[in-house]
């Protein structure tokens, strides 16, 4: 339900690729005001269904407001995907085209709103994330050279695909980002393939993540749930406490 939404959703369209975004109240509010940023793959989904409880966090004073911008792709398969992969059954496959799609995204369409729409330009006040495969190519975008985002939001991350785990222990990563992880316990419990292994990975992930990290203690924070599967109700339970994690209320 979004019928107490007090903010507003905008669609554009930014070199033939569909954003959606979301401005809070405030940004009508005050008009010289600078908000931090949460950039999301797969559209909308994330922040449109539960953006009722990231307010609700905002007016109790601990979230700090922030403007949300959806990024739709097609062909998530490919494009939410560091290189190639077999399929896992059908014709399920991955084009391994993540670094083309990170580039638009890192090329036009931040360029794009942060020309038009009042958000900060400062990696420190800018996030980057997303669900399952979302979550994977938001892992991939740490580890690249760019300094665009400090902050990342991997719900459910993908990380059962072919060799992540190893690349992720063979590369290098700074030290200074601020980390969101959230995985259920019962994700890939019936499965038979390398999805199977989505519990152990996300967690062998995170603590190569505490490792290199200078405070793991307040950079990363990490969450499951026992009851836990990859379905929507699960992601959008959790994501609000990325954005209270990542971005809360400043103080006065």
């Amino acid at each position: 339900m979004t019928s107490k939404v007090e903010g507003e959703f905008i669609e554009l369209e930014v070199t033939e690729r569909r954003i959606v975004m979301y401005l809070p109240i405030e940004y009508k509010l005050g008009a010289e005001r600078i908000f931090p940023v949460v950039f999301l793959h797969d559209g909308d989904f994330l922040f449109r269904e539960s953006i009722n409880v990231i307010e609700q966090n905002v007016r109790a004073g601990v979230t700090e407001p922030v403007v949300f911008v959806g990024i739709e792709s097609e062909k998530r398969n490919d494009e939410y995907t560091p290189w190639e992969q077999e399929a896992l059954f059908g014709n399920w496959s991955f084009g391994g085209k993540g670094d083309a799609y990170l580039e638009s995204i890192y090329q036009t369409i931040v360029p794009y709103v942060q020309k038009h729409f009042r958000i900060s330009s400062e990696a420190r006040n800018m996030a980057l994330g997303g669900v399952s495969l979302g979550g994977l190519i938001s892992l991939y975008a740490m580890y690249r050279t760019e300094n665009i985002f400090k902050n990342f939001i991997l719900i459910s991350a993908s990380l059962w695909f072919k060799d992540f785990i190893p690349f992720m222990k063979d590369s290098l990563l700074a030290d200074d980002l601020n980390i969101y992880m959230y995985v259920g316990e019962r994700e890939g419990m019936k499965k038979s393939n390398a999805q199977k292994c989505m519990v152990p990975n996300n967690k062998i992930a995170y603590h190569i993540l505490q490792e290199v990290s200078s405070d793991p203690n307040k950079s990363i924070k990490f969450e499951t749930n026992p009851l836990g599967t990859h379905e929507d109700s699960f992601f959008l339970q959790y994501f609000p406490n990325s954005i209270k994690f990542l971005f809360p209320a400043l103080k006065d």
